[in-house]
């Protein structure tokens, strides 16, 4: 009973946070300013969208915040970026955080992540690429892509900075320039409505993944950058109702899972569910009490996306090493971001066959996202005489996609 209890104090406190941050004013020049950056932020019919536009309005409205979408304004990135560094109360978004860019901004996110990758034209290069040093390369002024181009040893001379996307297409077109580093889900969706032969234009390599933010001008109240923070924030806690959270549906609405990083291996997570299951077997409630507390191993000192989460045979979930406020809620029926229930298939699975392995998706840790992930899980009889259904997850890399 004291974690049930536990859990819902954690609940009731990120839930009074989120109340006290709605006594923040904001200020009558406060503006918003993006890009055509697809899916993160875009116009559709003249109304600004995407998958940063929803989250931050959706955060500012948790936070009592007014934020009307109208108010967004659209310019090239190199002007808003610009502008976020020279007025005061501006908000830019969707913006990768880097060290270089850390001490100019204020910063809130995480919100999304994206490959940065070479998109080419020429199919030449597919079969006599040449060194990252030697490859002429268009960016978009003030954008990731010439941080990441440098960073990945591409020689500064052969960087060439344009204003938008359709310069850059047309550099690849014409040949003056071998690739375009740019976010891969922006960029293709951009070379599909620029290029007269989108189909032509392929993907040669990618340099790693780019997590973005709203960065603000320096000079913002910070009451306002932290109530959008604890917004965000809330929306990634928020499972107990419907068994995924706000972030995880917006997410998968125009996203969906990607793949991990890092991962574990099915020995792994077997190992740990079979560790838990025997403790449970020899102490059901010192052994809970410790998943609650998110002791070692149950919760990983060193890896924290590897952890234990223990239903009873009812789908009533009674630990979780990660997300101990979860603790009493009941998952009959709720749904991950695509839709399967898969806490019901777990358990009915135990029921059935005692062991197996079921596929869900599910935030991580480790990375902002949902991801793919499965889980191992073993049906166990207590100490107490009664069933627990223990489990352990992993998120999937990509070759196992």
């Amino acid at each position: 009973m004291r974690s049930i209890q536990t859990g819902m104090l954690i609940a009731l406190c990120i839930s009074l946070f989120s109340c006290l941050s709605m006594a923040v004013q904001l200020p009558e020049d406060m503006v918003y300013v993006t890009e055509e950056y697809p899916p993160f932020n875009y116009l559709e019919n003249g109304v600004p969208s995407g998958l940063s536009v929803e989250l931050i309005k959706t955060a500012c409205e948790r936070a009592g915040i007014p934020f009307n979408v109208g108010d967004i304004r659209f310019m090239a990135w190199s002007d808003a970026y610009r502008m976020a560094l020279s007025r005061n109360n501006t908000g830019l978004f969707s913006m990768a955080r880097t060290p270089e860019r850390e001490p100019l901004f204020r910063w809130a996110g995480p919100l999304m992540q994206c490959p940065v990758v070479l998109f080419a034209q020429n199919t030449s290069l597919r079969t006599s690429r040449p060194e990252n040093r030697d490859l002429r390369v268009v960016v978009i002024r003030d954008d990731i892509g010439l941080y990441v181009a440098k960073e990945a040893g591409i020689a500064e001379k052969n960087i060439f900075q344009v204003t938008t996307p359709a310069e850059a297409v047309q550099r690849l077109v014409d040949g003056t320039s071998d690739v375009w580093v740019y976010g891969q889900y922006p960029g293709e969706s951009l070379i599909q409505t620029i290029a007269e032969d989108p189909e032509s234009f392929y993907i040669l390599d990618d340099l790693g993944r780019s997590t973005y933010y709203i960065a603000f001008n320096p000079n913002t109240d910070q009451k306002i950058i932290d109530a959008i923070q604890t917004g965000l924030d809330a929306m990634k806690q928020d499972r107990r109702d419907e068994g995924s959270t706000t972030y995880e549906k917006i997410v998968g609405k125009y996203i969906g899972p990607i793949c991990a990083d890092k991962s574990q291996t099915r020995q792994q997570i077997t190992d740990l569910v079979n560790l838990t299951a025997d403790a449970i077997s020899r102490d059901a409630t010192g052994t809970i009490a410790d998943i609650q507390n998110g002791r070692h191993p149950y919760k990983d000192r060193n890896d924290p996306s590897l952890y234990v989460y223990v239903y009873d045979t009812g789908v009533t979930m009674i630990a979780n090493a990660a997300q101990p406020e979860l603790a009493g809620v009941n998952f009959t029926g709720k749904v991950d971001a695509a839709g399967k229930k898969f806490r019901d298939e777990i358990v009915t699975g135990a029921m059935k066959q005692g062991t197996g392995f079921v596929k869900y998706t599910y935030s991580n840790p480790l990375e902002t996202g949902i991801f793919y992930k499965e889980a191992y899980y073993t049906l166990v009889t207590g100490s107490d005489k009664k069933q627990y259904v223990v489990c352990a997850g992993r998120y999937l890399s990509c070759d196992e996609i």
